[in-house]
């Protein structure tokens, strides 16, 4: 689900060449499952990095001088969960202005709401298909002006399915 997305039509210049995405997750399995599903989704990225939690993610944008395009972040996690990045990230400073979804296995997760109001642009509920990874994650791309129609491919041709399930 998106928090005020900007429909796809309302394309901005594309001003990098790179699209760079940071997955924090404390599973490295669903930190495998989401770069998967955004690749086979029909986005083309150049490069995914991965955090096992907040303050790991929190470290890579301190030290990383390239910045990204968007971050996706679980809601719970262990050391620092999804909130808790979401607050500190701008107090640090932070890649300003990234899109941030969380991803959560429960849509009724208070936690989402809190979420929100810290700046998250939206949400993606595990399991999640191809089709709602790309629905979800491509407005903020193309809303941001991160992204151009040639970097968002149609999405595979597979029959639906369900991804991401409990890990």
């Amino acid at each position: 689900m998106l928090i005020g997305a900007t429909p796809i039509h309302a394309l901005r210049p594309y001003r990098r060449v790179r699209m760079r995405i940071l997955i924090i997750d404390d599973s490295i399995v669903m930190r495998k499952i989401v770069e998967n599903a955004l690749r086979r989704s029909g986005l083309k990225l150049d490069e995914v990095l991965h955090a096992a939690n907040g303050a790991q993610g929190l470290a890579l944008l301190e030290t990383l001088a390239e910045p990204f395009d968007l971050i996706l972040c679980d809601v719970h996690m262990p050391v620092m969960d999804g909130l808790s990045f979401l607050r500190e990230k701008p107090r640090r400073n932070l890649a300003p202005g990234v899109p941030v979804v969380m991803i959560t296995a429960d849509e009724s997760d208070p936690h989402l709401l809190d979420a929100i109001a810290a700046g998250a642009q939206g949400y993606i509920t595990k399991p999640f298909t191809l089709e709602q990874m790309k629905t979800s994650i491509t407005p903020l791309l193309t809303a941001s002006g991160q992204a151009q129609p040639s970097r968002i491919l149609p999405a595979t041709e597979l029959p639906p399915q369900t991804i991401g399930g409990a890990p």
